[in-house]
């Protein structure tokens, strides 16, 4: 993340000397940083006389109605180790419990999108209409939501893709120290290769190597929750039905979902073992485990039924129960 913007509320300076502190001890802290400006704009109209408040904390880790128990936890922790740092800097601060139990748990499913859907998705993001001020940003959606979509990346491991890490006289990129500590040099799909091909000729006829490949006019790089966003949009525009994070979305990850599961399809639909299979995506997905790829058996027999019973006799044993993410958690 390493954002520019600096932090607005009443204890801005602690928050800052905080992030500064887990970068200088080697930590990406992405999520936390995050989370941290979230507690940052609740903290603005707040009085610094009276510290972090029990009252405002709350406001903060409050369960919403589409939390996991993870999410509230991410939210406590961020909280907690806030508030030890400013109890030690003077600054008087409430200390959340970490290990209250929501008591609820929510049932789950990635969004599948259909090849239709994606023939439409794209279609529409081709086709957006732009100032002549804003022409970079479009040029980029149509770019970005096809690597997504051809490749399974994180959003935030295509937005922090550099130049050097995009090799595309061999058509790979590199994907460094991402979720889970893993570096992977992935091979592109042939019919993404044009595509970044021309967005670098047009933005990066001169560039530094270590220069981000998607950058916006101003610098640096997108910003995943605009890009979120963009991505709503155009679900609107091509008339499928978002209903919200609290109903399942889709949301923009779930172009890796569902990268994985046509991938998964194509291969049982061309008579891969699955004991060939599920190693080799788990390791191109980045996964911990195959474990953690074979919840995608389950959803490929949900979005293909045709090859349902194929996958039961196949894989009945090896399909686990697909438990509740928080965002970019596979």
């Amino acid at each position: 993340m390493r954002s520019n913007r600096e932090f607005i509320g009443a204890f801005a300076l602690e928050f800052q000397m905080f992030l500064d502190e887990k970068h200088a001890c080697g930590l990406k802290y992405d999520e936390g940083e995050r989370l941290l400006r979230k507690l940052d704009e609740i903290c603005v109209a707040q009085n610094r006389k009276n510290g972090l408040s029990k009252e405002l904390s709350l406001t903060f880790i409050n369960p919403r109605p589409n939390w996991s128990q993870g999410t509230y936890e991410h939210h406590a922790n961020v909280l907690s180790q806030i508030a030890r740092f400013l109890n030690t800097h003077g600054v008087q601060a409430f200390m959340p419990d970490t290990k209250l139990k929501l008591g609820v748990e929510r049932s789950f499913s990635p969004y599948i999108f259909s090849k239709d859907e994606i023939k439409r998705i794209l279609n529409v993001a081709d086709n957006l209409f732009s100032s002549r001020s804003l022409i970079r940003s479009y040029d980029f959606y149509p770019v970005i939501l096809r690597l997504l979509y051809s490749s399974g990346l994180r959003i935030s491991e295509a937005l922090h893709l550099t130049m050097k890490d995009v090799d595309l006289d061999e058509g790979t990129v590199f994907i460094k120290n991402s979720k889970n500590h893993r570096d992977r040099l992935l091979p592109l799909n042939p019919q993404m290769i044009p595509y970044l091909t021309r967005y670098a000729e047009k933005y990066h006829a001169v560039y530094r190597s270590d220069d981000y490949f998607f950058s916006p006019p101003n610098g640096g790089h997108y910003d995943k929750g605009t890009v979120y966003h963009k991505f709503r949009d155009i679900l609107f525009r091509c008339g499928i039905s978002h209903g919200g994070r609290e109903n399942g979305g889709p949301r923009l990850h779930c172009l890796r979902h569902t990268f994985c599961v046509h991938s998964l399809r194509q291969f049982i639909a061309d008579g891969v073992d699955h004991r060939a299979a599920l190693p080799l995506l788990s390791v191109y997905m980045g996964h911990t485990s195959i474990a953690a790829t074979g919840r995608y058996l389950k959803l490929t027999a949900e979005a293909y039924p045709e090859i349902s019973e194929l996958m039961e006799n196949e894989f009945g044993s090896l399909i686990p129960v697909w438990e509740a993410p928080d965002d970019e958690t596979d």
